[in-house]
């Protein structure tokens, strides 16, 4: 029947607060999970290594340019403090501490190959030195030598176990293998020897967190925070409201975040967070404010604009969502979620052609998004190209035999196509999956008559 023609129609097959919208504009189609991680190893710095009292010029004179080099090192001088440190083992070959302590300045230069020679070179000896062992240690995995560094920690470890130090890097070097027991537990011995250690606290909680144990991780943010203050404060706050955020209690990580931004206004991952948990709230201006600051503080977070995006569009600025959809697509071409919310945007806004583009997009970055094929075919299907939506409804339907809406849209195109038999069975699929579900209530009352009259 030619009535039928309205059944093809957008109003009737595209349902933007109904079915074939759902799926994209909710909340969980994040565009990022930035989950800011604040880690701070143990410090490294030269130690200084009691001399035994040498005989001769030359062994006073080496001493001499050491300590010198050490003390332009806690200047920060690390290429005079290399210079110092070269002439002292000029002065004196066997002289394992310059070497280490030269290292650690080559390290704080970036030089991590030379600086785990000298490393090695001092181990040779002085084996017994544990600092030399944490240290190698340290460079081995900013050289993305895990392994070698983890069996570095734990002969440091051997050699000194009452020292925190390795404990804590060793903590670090499990985590970054995924072994997140063993570093729960290297985590919980290096705040045994040292409880006071902000820097423990606030990175076992990330660790817990990962574990999904939001309250311990909760209860070892607040721990930090009681011990220090300042700008490593911020990054704690950063992380507690984070946790809360995880856990539901919106007004506690909307206060952290506010004191996260107080201790440290220029911190974009505080303004970050603040504005997700504004948005949790439904605060969108206050969570467009903290996003668009995300943005000033820093351009190049490109994925923000997703955020704004959404925000946007849940205030019914659809130009504006648009805007910030395809500037989040120049950040990150196969962003998927923000081609489908594009998508369905332009396809609202008529430009049918331009959401077919961008259903296909979202296809290649998402192939298994049933909403997106859902809604390539109900566009292909405004277009008259029924073959194509067909073949986009059964997609949707494969990936998903227990949705209903693949089964009123494969029924839409076939009674556009006029294949009788064809429709009457999607319908009555699509009637037989969506009847227990009350969201579908009025829609199946209307299948039921569409059936009726076809059935006749």
């Amino acid at each position: 029947m030619n009535a039928r023609g309205c059944w093809v129609s957008v109003a009737g097959l595209f349902v933007l607060s109904g079915f074939l919208s759902s799926a994209l504009l909710q909340d969980g189609l994040a565009a990022h999970k930035k989950t800011p991680s604040h880690r701070h190893r143990s410090s490294s710095v030269p130690q200084i290594i009691p001399q035994k009292t040498r005989p001769g010029s030359q062994a006073g004179e080496a001493e001499g340019l050491y300590y010198a080099g050490v003390a332009l090192h806690a200047k920060g001088n690390y290429e005079q403090a290399v210079e110092k440190f070269r002439s002292a083992l000029q002065k004196r070959t066997d002289f394992p501490e310059a070497r280490h302590a030269m290292g650690l300045a080559l390290a704080a230069q970036g030089a991590l190959d030379e600086a785990i020679n000298e490393y090695r070179v001092a181990l040779n000896a002085q084996p017994e030195f544990a600092a030399i062992h944490n240290n190698l240690g340290v460079a081995l995995s900013e050289k993305g030598q895990v392994d070698e560094a983890i069996a570095a920690y734990r002969h440091a470890i051997r050699l000194q176990p009452g020292n925190a130090a390795p404990h804590h890097n060793l903590a670090l070097a499990l985590e970054a293998k995924e072994d997140l027991d063993g570093a729960v537990g290297e985590y919980r011995e290096s705040l045994r020897l040292q409880p006071d250690n902000a820097t423990a606290h606030n990175n076992l909680g990330l660790v817990l967190q990962k574990k999904g144990l939001l309250d311990e991780a909760i209860g070892e943010y607040r721990a930090a925070l009681r011990l220090q203050a300042g700008g490593s404060a911020a990054l704690y706050s950063v992380n507690l409201s984070a946790a809360l955020l995880a856990k539901g209690e919106v007004d506690g990580a909307i206060g952290a975040g506010r004191t996260a931004i107080r201790l440290q206004p220029e911190n974009g991952d505080a303004h970050y967070n603040l504005g997700l948990a504004l948005k949790a709230k439904g605060e969108v201006e206050g969570a467009l404010a903290a996003f668009r600051e995300v943005l000033k503080l820093d351009p190049g977070q490109g994925a923000v604009h997703y955020d704004v995006g959404q925000l946007l569009e849940r205030a019914g600025e659809s130009d504006g969502a648009i805007a910030e959809y395809r500037a989040m697509l120049a950040y990150r071409p196969t962003h998927g979620p923000a081609q489908e919310a594009l998508a369905v945007l332009l396809q609202k806004n008529g430009d049918v052609d331009g959401a077919i583009v961008a259903y296909r997009a979202a296809l290649q970055a998402a192939p298994k998004s049933i909403a997106a094929h859902n809604n390539l075919g109900v566009a292909l299907l405004t277009k008259g190209r029924i073959d194509e939506a067909l073949t986009a409804f059964r997609t949707a339907a494969d990936l998903q035999p227990a949705d209903p809406i693949a089964y009123y849209n494969l029924g839409e195109a076939f009674s556009a196509q006029q294949q009788r038999g064809a429709a009457i069975q999607s319908y009555r699929s699509y009637v037989k999956l969506a009847e227990a579900q009350p969201d579908h209530r009025e829609k199946v009352e209307a299948v039921r008559k569409q059936l009726a009259e076809l059935e006749r």
